[in-house]
């Protein structure tokens, strides 16, 4: 009986050294995937202007950029336009002619001086719109809102949210 638990104790042990193999193999496949899509171009410190007919639409500048398949992998991008001062991240992921992925620390500066912030945000190119899926805060001054999936209409102005909770400051009146 007792040799039996041993053989059994054995086996139990190869088995969870050899646990590790495996995991290690799946690892080396996801690394020769990312390995297979190579990058085509490489841009540093650049600028990108968007315009339509003679209107300038948006200035996207980024420190770095990588173009991966049919996506650039942006540092530090930063757009803006008519409306808005900055709009930056710490990066951003662009699918070619769509969208503009703004990933954590997304803040937004508009030029009336409201600040928007989120963890994650869109840049849509085509409709000018900014949304955020997540959890954001508007502040301007001593005023702050906070919701979630904002959207911004750069063109008319308007913002419209869900779950809005708001704090503002009434000015006393004089009379």
């Amino acid at each position: 009986m007792g040799s039996r638990l041993e053989i059994n104790l054995v086996i139990a042990l190869l088995i969870i050294g050899a646990l590790p193999l495996f995991f290690k193999i799946d690892k080396l496949e996801q690394s020769n995937r990312v390995v297979e899509s190579k990058k085509s171009t490489e841009l540093t410190n650049f600028i990108e202007y968007d315009f339509n007919k003679t209107l300038l639409n948006f200035k996207l500048t980024s420190t770095h950029g990588e173009e991966i398949g049919n996506l650039w992998y942006l540092k530090k991008p930063e757009i803006v336009n008519k409306d808005i001062k900055s709009l930056s991240s710490e990066r951003s992921v662009v699918r070619k002619g769509d969208n503009i992925e703004l990933i954590k620390n997304v803040e937004m500066v508009k030029r009336d001086g409201k600040r928007y912030n989120s963890q994650r945000a869109f840049y849509h190119i085509k409709s000018r719109l900014v949304t955020t899926p997540e959890r954001f805060t508007i502040t301007k001054e001593y005023d702050m809102v906070n919701g979630i999936d904002m959207e911004y209409d750069t063109v008319k102005k308007i913002t419209k949210a869900k779950k809005v909770k708001a704090i503002f400051r009434i000015k006393n009146s004089k009379k």
